[in-house]
């Protein structure tokens, strides 16, 4: 009899090896699903790991709802037949983020990251041994081996999505610090946007002119190109009230940092492969 179960607990986990494969093939992410309700087996090793599966799955979930709740923009205008690039962030509440916790959340965003991934490759450890303790809940493995092959999907699922939403921070990181390094010092100077407006841009938004050596910024500039001087100034100022009549979110001084943490990044980009 326990042969038998464990016979049938190989394939069942052979079969999440086939799914997992396939599903890696597939470009569309689909979406963790984890529906375990608590119930423990009495076995300390498949608890332990049904625990962990647990939170692991609630770890990735709050990770993205929290990244998810913050919206960075790059924008493209056209200012007095120049072209400029301007970043900033919103939060769930579409309100301007101040620039010291643009800094702080690019740097959270990324290495939480990279340290969830890292706490889901170890856990991914324990499947095995889990799995192998299955044929000693008699007739209660099945129902548990359904728990113990969710949990190997969470892991292969989460680990994609957790990346994903690393990647996109790091890429966010990387766009704000170079509108930085380039920002005009003074924004008042291009003689454009209102008080209300500069006083915004000048606490959440760099503006920087572009260069013609950046590539990244010429199929925005192909698109403002087509179109003619009466639409793109109509743009800029539409562009401009906006963020004059836009809130500023209220700053968290234990989420502010001055700069981007270089160091930390720098850490991040290494383990951009883990």
């Amino acid at each position: 009899m326990k042969n038998l179960l464990f016979v049938s607990l190989a394939l069942i986990m052979l079969g999440t090896t086939v799914n997992t494969v396939q599903a890696a093939k597939e470009k569309k992410t689909k979406e963790i699903k984890w529906d375990w309700d608590g119930t423990k087996s009495g076995n300390k090793i498949i608890d332990d790991y049904l625990v962990c599966i647990d939170t692991t799955y609630r770890n990735i979930q709050r990770y993205k709802e929290q990244m998810d709740s913050y919206k960075f923009i790059d924008t493209t205008l056209n200012i007095n037949g120049k072209y400029y690039a301007a970043a900033y962030m919103l939060n769930s509440q579409g309100q301007l983020v101040t620039r010291g916790q643009v800094n702080w959340q690019c740097v959270e965003a990324v290495m939480n990251g990279v340290n969830l991934v890292f706490d889901i490759t170890n856990a991914q450890l324990a499947t095995a041994t889990a799995t192998m303790e299955l044929p000693n809940l008699g007739l209660n493995a099945l129902k548990f081996g359904k728990y113990v092959k969710g949990g190997a999907a969470v892991f292969v699922q989460g680990l994609k999505e957790v990346k994903a939403v690393r990647g996109k921070w790091l890429a966010n990181s990387k766009t704000w610090k170079s509108l930085k390094n380039g920002a005009i010092e003074d924004p008042a100077s291009l003689n454009y946007f209102d008080a209300e407006a500069l006083k915004k841009i000048n606490k959440c938004i760099y503006i920087k002119e572009i260069q013609p050596d950046e590539p990244e910024y010429q199929e925005q500039i192909q698109k403002l190109k087509a179109k003619d001087d009466e639409t793109l100034k109509a743009e800029a100022k539409a562009w401009g009230e906006e963020i004059a009549k836009s809130a500023m979110a209220p700053e968290d001084t234990k989420k502010i940092l001055d700069d981007l943490n270089d160091n930390e990044l720098e850490k991040a980009m290494q383990a951009e492969g883990a």
